[in-house]
């Protein structure tokens, strides 16, 4: 038979812890997210959704939400508890908060001994003195601003707080791990990711292209498309400095495609119309519509 969903508690401020356990929970696990007394403050942020913000919605739709006042004692034990028959603690409490309160993974292997601890945290301990661990902190440490955009571009954070998302995603990478481990030796394991940790990932590719005596930014490629007669044409990044030295104006899309090729190069045609997109042949099979007629792309992922 099917074994049972793994329970996972999340005791989570913001997003990233959130949207780790999220992931975790399209697993089908059972999440039960901790709140403070009185509910999540996030759950008032604009914009909303019948009255809920739809950002808290996003990250915490489907989860089981338990009010718990973690410098209570006696709501310290009930998170106890809860650990003690969980598969998954995740938190993404300040450094050294969980051990003060009693509840950091060797508190927590005592009650359960097979407990996946995972600790998704800002610094991940690597800097002395870190201030907040946010993610716009962490990005304007790192140099993410810079190292993510293209060459020409002005260097500035991700708006979308980038290493919140990727740490989310990481953080989830983290627990499954954790869980695969438990699955082979039978034992708990305590799991960390961090936002740092997603600052590295994104920084990665700039570092080495730096270190091999290259520009470390990327060039600006389909960010800048070539003009054609009819249209434009996108340039990979690595041809865009060689594409712009041909002159497609005067030539059909076509045309300008097959120049490029000619001379070793690759670009891809421009649409321009979203519409277009649904009879595009380059996208046959990956978009359809949706219940309102409209064009639809499916999830690039699926669990089974």
């Amino acid at each position: 038979p099917p074994r049972a969903a793994p329970p996972v508690v999340e005791a989570g401020r913001r997003l990233h812890a959130a949207l780790a356990s999220a992931q975790v929970g399209q697993e089908r696990s059972i999440v039960i997210r901790i709140e403070p007394p009185g509910g999540d403050p996030l759950r008032g942020m604009p914009p909303a959704c019948s009255g809920i913000s739809a950002r808290w919605l996003a990250l915490n739709r489907g989860k089981r939400a338990v009010e718990i006042d973690i410098k209570a004692e006696a709501d310290r034990d009930r998170l106890r508890e809860m650990a003690a028959h969980a598969d998954v603690f995740l938190h993404n409490w300040a450094p050294g908060k969980a051990a003060a309160l009693g509840l950091d993974a060797d508190d927590l292997a005592r009650v359960n001994p097979a407990l996946v601890h995972a600790y998704t945290s800002g610094w991940a301990g690597r800097l002395d003195d870190a201030p907040m661990g946010t993610d716009f902190m962490v990005q304007a440490r790192t140099g993410v601003g810079e190292a993510a955009r293209p060459e020409g571009e002005t260097p500035a954070p991700s708006l979308m707080t980038l290493l919140d998302v990727l740490g989310g995603l990481l953080g989830a990478e983290a627990v499954l791990a954790g869980l695969l481990l438990r699955e082979r030796t039978g034992r708990g394991v305590r799991v960390d990711s961090s936002l740092l940790g997603a600052a590295d990932t994104l920084t990665g590719p700039a570092l080495r292209r730096a270190a091999r005596g290259e520009n470390p930014r990327r060039p600006a490629g389909f960010r800048h498309p070539l003009a054609t007669a009819d249209g434009w044409v996108a340039p990979a990044d690595a041809d865009a400095r060689a594409a712009a030295g041909h002159d497609l104006r005067g030539l059909p899309t076509g045309e300008a495609l097959s120049r490029l090729r000619e001379h070793g190069l690759t670009a891809a045609a421009v649409t321009t119309e979203l519409s277009d997109l649904h009879h595009d042949p380059r996208f046959a099979g990956s978009i359809g519509r949706d219940a309102h007629g409209a064009p639809a792309v499916p999830d690039p992922w699926s669990f089974v």
